[in-house]
């Protein structure tokens, strides 16, 4: 019953939990020279082989080339901010272990962290791109890439048309023998900001998989959620993905979506090959009051 009143409660506030979707605006925090060395706030380069520049200006002359994961500290801040490729953003002067230059903002990760199955293998993400296609839409393209010893080893990029990616997090393997981390990436409505689903990406083997992206669907009558249960959650099932639906149909008030009959519950068993998910034929070890559906 509890799931039913999530249910209900989304259809009717869309979400509880607001997200601040991101625009095409990258900025960061810089620092002051009086802060102890300690207390420095680092950032890190999100792209591979980038000049360090002279002075903040793409002309400028090039004083250094940076591989990914760079580290650095900012100090400084360009006067004028500078578009590429539909990303705005200002130069920073920086300091890394053994140069100091000017980078442009865009080339700086908004999100760095490491893998949990090799402490070596560190992840950076940030805007790739934006643009506006034939229909007017305007298409923000986002970028995950993995690097070991300022060598890249893989890219993946996310795309905001149906839903624009807000939160990226690493869980580690989650129970899966042949997966090395699952990250995943909290989706937001492009117009309210509120969650609307998960995109999972699995890395393993020196390379990224998109699994799927689980989208929240709702209209006047129906609404749709979905998420994943994997082995090392509390109902996890050794070797096997769930995918866990809710339906409710003909709802046309509260009352009628908190009603049994217009519930439907389906859990879906798959297995990971390494490269796709497969969908089991039969488990006998998932034991839950839901429908098992080998037909969804």
């Amino acid at each position: 019953m509890r799931n039913v009143k999530k249910s209900a409660l989304f259809l009717s506030l869309f979400a509880m939990v607001n997200l601040f979707a991101q625009t095409e605006q990258v900025e960061f925090e810089i620092m002051d020279q009086e802060i102890p060395v300690e207390e420095l706030n680092y950032e890190y380069l999100l792209a591979h082989k980038v000049f360090l520049r002279e002075k903040p200006s793409v002309r400028s002359k090039k004083v250094g080339l940076l591989d990914i994961g760079t580290k650095m500290v900012l100090w400084e801040k360009s006067l004028y901010s500078k578009e590429i490729d539909g990303v705005n953003s200002h130069w920073y002067r920086v300091t890394t272990e053994n140069q100091t230059g000017w980078v442009w903002g865009g080339m700086i990760a908004q999100k760095s962290f490491g893998s949990i199955a090799d402490n070596q293998v560190k992840f950076v993400y940030g805007y790739e791109s934006s643009t506006q296609n034939e229909a007017g839409l305007t298409k923000v393209n986002y970028q995950l890439r993995a690097f070991k010893n300022g060598q890249q080893l893989d890219k993946i990029v996310f795309d905001s048309l149906h839903a624009i990616p807000v939160h990226i997090e690493n869980h580690g393997s989650l129970g899966l023998f042949n997966v090395e981390d699952v990250i995943t990436v909290d989706l937001a409505d492009a117009e309210s900001g509120y969650q609307v689903g998960k995109s999972y990406v699995f890395w393993n083997n020196g390379r990224f998989i998109k699994v799927a992206d689980l989208v929240d669907y709702a209209d006047n009558n129906y609404l749709k959620t979905e998420h994943f249960v994997f082995p090392s959650d509390m109902q996890g099932v050794k070797s096997t993905i769930l995918l866990k639906t809710t339906i409710t149909k003909n709802i046309k008030s509260l009352d009628d979506a908190l009603a049994q009959d217009n519930v439907e519950f389906i859990t879906t068993p798959y297995s990971w090959n390494g490269s796709k998910l497969v969908k089991k034929q039969e488990t006998r070890d998932i034991k839950d009051n839901a429908v098992v559906s080998i037909d969804f």
